[in-house]
């Protein structure tokens, strides 16, 4: 009678055993078996807007030794991805995969098919990557596996700052009102010949909705919000939509900086574009993503800059900032989608994501690779600030652009006071919102 239990026991182990090998090997501590022995998927093409050199690098000096299935990486341009996915499934020649940003992932959701929690669990996806990856998690599976995040941060100037006798940047939006007086410079004229930051108008501020987005999530909105998988408008947070609301405080503080009879008065839409003037030394602080560090080193080799963590509110109990995050999703057309899931597996793997943030220099969006600490001193700011990053889902780019533009502007022209502007742009968020239910 012994020998059945001692089949039984052996049995069990074997099954613990190959249960611990496929957890190491989706979290990238072992990897995922390559023998002659393994299925054979063939051919997936994966679309994407990160450039070709990189993708085509990653992927030869990572997963060359991969039998099981060879990845086509397709460069495509980021401005027109959406509609070539489109063009291009209704032709029938749509890829496997694609590599797409969360902003964009409403807008193709109907085309994605998402991966079963049977196949990776939701603990297991959790543990694997940042916060701002639960995104991707709907009812039905996930949507995207995480592969690239791009966080807001806080560019300042060194020597403007030290020619006030200030050594480091504000962690606090409190701090702004007293420092904007010290750090603008007009001429006799009245004209803003240096400024401290860019807020307050909206053409002419670069990034200036995913400023707005940090500020208004740092205030307790959501913006658009996934509740059990049924999407929700929550521009504003609950409470009377009156000057004691978070929201409200957080969106009129933007607009301070371009009042001409305030003295923390700043900015105004005569100015050039910020990132424009913060390259060439006349503004002492800029935000921008982190993707943008090498490119403004490179136009302007002399400026003496730094980065810093995205600004918090007093007394915060969760610190954020914006951040793009990018995804590796399996088309519903695809005619290879085992192939496309076990190709999306090994490009989340360790390996390939610390290749990718090692060329990129963004960090990586795996939890076992952002949390070693950085010397290198922006580095160590990108790290911090992808841990921290969240994003909203964002049913059209364009449309809620204009939303944002006529909100700030409708309060600068005197047309809305903050109050009913943000009603005002809560509602058309429901328009937009309904559109996308009904397609």
């Amino acid at each position: 009678m012994q020998k059945p239990k001692i089949f039984q026991m052996a049995i069990m182990g074997i099954f613990i055993v190959l249960l611990i090998l496929g957890f190491l090997g989706f979290s990238g501590k072992l990897p995922l078996p390559t023998s002659s022995k393994d299925v054979n998927y063939g051919e997936v093409v994966l679309w994407g807007s990160i450039p070709l050199q990189t993708m085509q690098s990653l992927i030869a000096s990572n997963l060359a030794a991969e039998t099981s299935v060879r990845i086509k990486y397709v460069e495509k341009n980021a401005e027109t991805f959406s509609r070539d996915f489109t063009e291009a499934l209704a032709s029938g020649k749509g890829p496997d995969m694609v590599i797409i940003a969360q902003d964009e992932l409403l807008t193709n959701m109907n085309k994605l098919v998402a991966i079963p929690y049977q196949t990776i669990t939701e603990r297991d996806f959790k543990d694997t990557f940042i916060t701002e990856g639960d995104m991707f998690l709907v009812p039905e599976g996930i949507v995207a596996l995480p592969f690239m995040i791009d966080p807001v941060v806080m560019y300042w100037n060194r020597d403007i700052f030290a020619n006030e006798f200030l050594t480091t940047p504000p962690k606090l939006w409190s701090e702004f009102y007293s420092l904007a007086p010290k750090m603008t410079i007009r001429d006799q004229s009245g004209n803003i010949t240096r400024s401290f930051v860019p807020f307050g108008e909206y053409r002419n501020i670069t990034n200036v909705k995913e400023i707005l987005s940090v500020l208004l999530m740092q205030a307790g909105s959501s913006i658009v919000l996934n509740n059990k998988g049924a999407l929700e408008v929550a521009l504003i947070t609950k409470g009377p939509v009156d000057v004691e609301n978070p929201v409200v405080t957080a969106m009129r503080f933007f607009t301070e900086f371009a009042k001409k009879d305030k003295d923390s008065y700043s900015w105004n839409r005569s100015l050039p574009q910020s990132r424009s003037m913060f390259e060439a030394g006349d503004l002492a602080i800029y935000f921008g993503y982190a993707s943008e560090y090498k490119s403004i080193k490179q136009k302007n080799p002399h400026l003496n800059f730094e980065v810093a963590v995205m600004p918090q509110v007093s007394n915060t109990a969760t610190k954020l900032t914006f951040g793009r995050m990018h995804g590796v999703a399996i088309a519903a057309a695809s005619k290879n989608q085992d192939g496309a899931l076990h190709a999306s597996t090994l490009l989340i793997g360790n390996g390939v994501i610390k290749g990718l943030s090692a060329t990129t220099g963004l960090p990586p969006v795996r939890r076992d690779l952002v949390g070693i600490r950085q010397t290198d001193a922006a580095s160590s700011v990108f790290y911090d600030s992808a841990i921290i990053s969240r994003a909203w889902h964002d049913p059209s780019p364009s449309e809620t652009n204009s939303v944002f533009m006529d909100m700030i502007d409708s309060v600068n022209s005197s047309r809305s006071n903050m109050s009913d502007a943000l009603t005002t742009a809560h509602r058309s968020f429901e328009r937009l919102l309904l559109s996308y239910k009904q397609q």
